[in-house]
């Protein structure tokens, strides 16, 4: 029984891995080729799809598929997922400030140059990281930091990242809140919420995956498929909200653009045609004048 559960939930966490790679991955290249914006807000966004489709596709890595040992490759990919809060905090400020927004993405992805630098040696000249082990054997904390002492440091790094940049995020939807209720120029409603939303979105997900990346070392069970599938199907949901929230606000905005074109721009009133013709009128006005002459004789 046990094992029939384990191949179920290796086979839910393979397909919740290829459909949600596909979908952001397909997201991606429509906001970067067909969907426009202005102040080019859609190639941010398209790069935070990308990566969340790269997170994806990463569950469909197995021992049989590639010959470096998995918990290296993940080493290698990790410090690309440090650019996700910084361009999400990127996407946010173009989005809530977009006429004074100067991107400095030098100083936003320092963090994952260095740690991508620092990976890579490590696994070059054998610093805290074992090539020849492999997840199978770990069962608990301990003997995951003698196998790779970065599957440990680098989560709790990305969660002190992710704090940091949530605050910022945070300090952006209300200085743009303050703004606004000062009748300011500041972005609207719809743009504050949709900032909001996906912080949350976010949020939400790390803390899933946090908790997934732990649990199972407390619990003893660190070959169990469940918290990754869990992670995953989080994941893929909030990318669906996202999407059907997105549709929402799109809606809304072209609902409101309407009404106040109508009211800016009021329909002229439609000139009045007359009823009767010249002759006709000039008919009238011979019968009108030959009724007073008749009266006056009388």
């Amino acid at each position: 029984m046990m094992t029939l559960d384990h191949d179920i939930f290796i086979q839910a966490f393979w397909w919740l891995s290829l459909i949600g790679g596909i979908h952001c991955f397909g997201v991606a290249l429509y906001v970067r080729f067909i969907y426009r914006s202005t102040y080019n807000r859609h190639n941010i966004l398209a790069s935070i799809f990308m990566l969340v489709g790269l997170y994806f596709m990463t569950g469909l890595l197995t021992n049989d598929a590639i010959t470096l040992p998995i918990h290296l490759l993940l080493t290698l990919l990790y410090p690309l997922f440090f650019l996700l809060m910084p361009l999400l905090y990127l996407y946010s400020k173009q989005s809530l400030h977009p006429v004074t927004f100067q991107p400095h993405y030098l100083k936003h992805t320092l963090l994952a140059m260095i740690i991508a630098l620092m990976t890579t040696s490590a696994i070059l000249f054998n610093i805290g990281i074992d090539p020849n082990a492999t997840e199978s054997r770990v069962s608990s904390i301990t003997e995951l930091s003698r196998i790779n002492v970065f599957a440990i440091i680098l989560p709790c790094l990305a969660l002190i990242q992710s704090a940091i940049y949530l605050a910022l995020i945070y300090r952006l939807v209300k200085q743009s809140r303050q703004l606004q209720s000062l009748n300011a120029s500041v972005p609207s409603d719809n743009k504050i919420e949709w900032v909001t939303v996906i912080a949350i979105g976010i949020l939400i997900n790390w803390i899933i995956r946090l908790i997934s990346a732990y649990l199972p070392f407390y619990l003893g069970d660190y070959q169990s498929m469940i918290p990754e599938t869990i992670t995953r199907l989080s994941l893929l949901v909030t990318v669906y909200i996202l999407a059907f929230y997105s549709l929402h606000q799109v809606t809304k905005a072209a609902y409101l653009r309407s009404i106040n074109q109508s009211t800016h721009h009021p329909k002229p009133t439609p000139t009045s045609t007359p009823v009767l013709d010249d002759d006709e009128m000039a008919y009238l006005q011979d019968v009108i004048s030959t009724t007073e002459k008749t009266k006056r004789t009388s």
